[in-house]
């Protein structure tokens, strides 16, 4: 059997942070204390310092068809390299979210990355919030969160993207873009 990547999907895969401020942005446009989210000034994990507004609708707005709408991936080249990898690793993509969330994220993974198909969902419903869950024994693990690569057993650990309150202290090697992990791998 190939070696194992396990990938993350939020901010890793694709640039959750944008579609949310863009939903954010489309939902409370009209709220008299609205002020337009700004995806790259985001510096907290729940989007509290751009997206006031939303701090008790979180859920709901990760679980929106239109956040599904607005999502990207996080770079231009994301999709040729992840398909590269997938020609000499088993690609597995991990996500933790609500129910409506991981079905929605389902159906964009199949339309968007039909080539990868594996799946380790966490629902935030009933397990236990971290990725410690999936046994990624003798695989890579990269992600975005400081704390879903320390609760895994991946042999090997990614922090992926920029730096931020979240990941800034990781002691893992950094890719910032799906061209350093290509070349890192």
């Amino acid at each position: 059997m190939n070696k194992q990547i396990f990938i993350d999907f939020d901010n890793t895969i694709v640039n959750s942070t944008k579609a949310y401020c863009d939903l954010y942005n489309f939902v409370y446009k009209d709220h008299p204390n609205f002020k337009p989210a700004k995806w790259y000034e985001v510096e907290e994990y729940g989007f509290s310092d751009q997206c006031p507004l939303a701090k008790n609708n979180v859920t709901n707005m990760f679980a929106d068809p239109y956040f599904f709408e607005k999502l990207e991936f996080m770079c231009g080249n994301t999709k040729e390299v992840l398909l590269k990898l997938s020609e000499k690793y088993e690609l597995h993509i991990t996500s933790i979210g609500s129910y409506m969330n991981i079905h929605y994220k389902s159906k964009w993974i199949y339309e968007n990355l039909p080539f990868i198909k594996n799946f380790e969902f966490i629902s935030t419903e009933v397990n236990k919030p971290d990725k410690s869950i999936i046994n990624m024994s003798n695989g890579i693990h990269i992600d975005d969160v400081d704390s879903n690569l320390l609760s895994t057993n991946a042999d090997f650990k990614i922090i992926y993207g920029d730096i931020y309150k979240w990941n800034k202290d990781s002691k893992y090697n950094r890719c910032y873009n799906w061209t350093d992990i290509e070349n890192l791998l």
